[in-house]
């Protein structure tokens, strides 16, 4: 990566020890620890690094920078990010109460200081999951289904976001079918 993508990331993402603090799964991947072989880790690079733009130029596009402190959908009603107390989280939740199922992969988004976006990359979405994103429109909520976004490997990307701190957000690009592309137009 260079130094002005490298810049761009650290507005959005802290940093801690020099390095970039990626939302799971989407730090590249260090060659020794991978235990994977010179082209599986070639992939697993290519696809770290075009998510990771992925992910910034989302961010970017909203105004939006992550936060280490927001925890269910809840934390969206607030008017400061910090998580909410555990017996009253809706990601701790039971049956169809419960937010932890389809909060996989969650990255939770500020604008403007205030908790603004979450978005998540479960490996399923069930009619429980839906019912339980529908719910929150209760709330004042909105949220929209799309494609895998910047995690791929077969994830759905769920983004539910405050309409009163931010009135709209496409969903992003598949990063998989991206870097296939990159790769087919490089042949």
């Amino acid at each position: 990566m260079n130094r002005d993508f490298d810049l761009r990331a650290a507005r959005i993402f802290k940093r801690k020890n020099g390095q970039i603090l990626w939302p799971y799964g989407l730090a590249t991947p260090d060659r020794r620890r991978s235990g994977l072989s010179g082209e599986e880790y070639e992939r697993a690079v290519a696809h770290a690094h075009l998510s990771q733009r992925v992910i910034v130029d989302w961010a970017e596009d909203h105004g939006l920078r992550s936060s280490e402190s927001g925890c269910c959908p809840k934390w969206l009603l607030r008017n400061a990010s910090r998580q909410c107390e555990p017996d009253a989280c809706g990601k701790y939740g039971t049956g169809t109460l419960s937010d932890d199922h389809w909060l996989d992969h969650a990255v939770y988004w500020l604008k403007d200081g205030l908790p603004t976006v979450i978005t998540s990359a479960p490996y399923s979405v069930d009619d429980d999951d839906r019912s339980r994103v529908e719910q929150w429109k209760e709330h004042g909520l909105i949220a929209a289904f799309g494609g895998p976004g910047w995690y791929g490997s077969g994830t759905t990307q769920i983004a539910m976001l405050n309409p009163k701190r931010l009135s709209a957000i496409y969903l992003a690009e598949d990063a998989e079918r991206l870097l296939r592309h990159h790769k087919g137009s490089a042949k």
